[in-house]
């Protein structure tokens, strides 16, 4: 290989490196600090916070939130098992499109996501 490939080479290679931990780095400092759409703990904090609710305000727009909750729950509860069926279903059809060691990832996704939703309804 002549010495200007070589060098396009590691030029190359460089900027690909370069580019990754800078997505990465993106990724932990912006994307993931954003609360996610299924924590409604965090996600009422940055709309109060943003709002600059005062704390009256905010306790109660929090009764507000918790009695939609109540009430959407109540009204999700006869269809519950039949949507947990669905997604049963497709995690089902999902693991077997993976490979072990995907399934273990997949697997640990799955016990992270439940147990956010234990702590959301806390």
């Amino acid at each position: 290989m002549t010495r200007t490939k070589s060098l396009a080479l590691a030029f190359y290679l460089g900027a690909a490196l370069a580019g990754a931990a800078i997505g990465v780095s993106v990724d932990r400092l912006i994307v993931r600090a954003q609360p996610r759409w299924w924590d409604q703990s965090a996600m009422r904090q940055r709309t109060f916070d943003r709002l600059e609710l005062t704390v009256v305000q905010r306790d109660s727009a929090t009764k507000i939130y918790d009695d939609r909750n109540h009430r959407q729950d109540s009204i999700l509860a006869p269809l519950r098992p039949a949507l947990d069926s669905v997604s049963n279903e497709a995690r089902q059809r999902i693991a077997k499109l993976l490979t072990p060691q995907q399934q273990a990832i997949f697997d640990q996704m799955q016990r992270e996501r439940q147990q956010a939703q234990r702590q959301e309804k806390k």
